[in-house]
């Protein structure tokens, strides 16, 4: 079976879309913003410029947590480890998603303004891993799996954000059909057309929907002002 895709024809129709798509909480459909719709649905780990094979990317996560335990004090839970290094930018086998779709949006939407952007919308793996996991039985898995994490970073709890963490990082989502509708894919596509990217930025942004609410520190509102301030200037600034 092959993923289904949508088509966004104007701002208005989101709403009809994901009325269709709903997240229960991360048991539903989970939601993932690319900013151009070219990108492969992969974790970082799992793409060639970072992919290592026979779980060496787990080597390179022990070798980073030997390291930051300089910085921070890190939890018991290996999940949560490699949620706080996926969060520091380490290239990780986690997935980032949202139960959001309105932030997935603006993920597709805030960035590339001359590309298609799309909504990736996962129906949530049936299979979902615990702070229990380890390394080892990490290593022992094949396939993708969920993860629910607590509430550990800001960024999470305002992102709404979820997991799927892929055994190998290579592997890819398993398109098949949908547990719940009979005949569906577990896997859409929402393409945006770039020409609907401003708009969809500020209509989010009516909702509060902006960099500042996602990334709830001072980079997250410098970068919202500095956007706020780009939109604000005359199109003739420069002459």
């Amino acid at each position: 079976m092959e993923y289904g895709t949508i088509k966004l024809t104007d701002v208005d129709m989101l709403h009809k879309v994901f009325r269709g798509f709903r997240s229960h909480d991360g048991v539903g459909w989970l939601f993932r913003g690319h900013a151009q719709a070219s990108w492969d649905l992969l974790p970082k780990a799992g793409r060639p410029e970072f992919y290592l094979p026979d779980n060496r990317d787990l080597g390179r996560f022990l070798n980073w947590t030997e390291k930051a335990v300089a910085y921070t004090s890190l939890s018991s839970s290996y999940l949560e480890q490699l949620a706080l290094a996926q969060h520091h930018g380490l290239a990780t086998r986690l997935l980032d998603w949202s139960m959001n779709p309105l932030v997935a949006c603006y993920f597709a939407c805030s960035d590339h303004a001359d590309k298609d952007g799309a909504v990736w919308m996962y129906e949530m793996c049936n299979v979902i891993l615990t702070d229990e996991s380890t390394r080892e039985s990490l290593k022992e898995k094949k396939g993708v799996f969920g993860y629910l994490p607590k509430a550990i970073f800001s960024r999470v709890i305002n992102q709404r954000g979820v997991f799927t963490v892929h055994c190998d990082a290579a592997h890819p989502i398993d398109v098949m059909e949908s547990r719940v509708t009979k005949g569906w894919p577990n896997l859409f596509r929402l393409d945006i057309p770039a020409a609907l990217k401003a708009d969809i930025v500020t209509h989010l942004g009516d909702y509060g929907i902006d960099r500042s609410h996602l990334f709830p520190d001072l980079d997250g509102l410098s970068a919202h002002v500095n956007a706020a301030t780009s939109r604000m200037r005359k199109p003739d600034a420069d002459k």
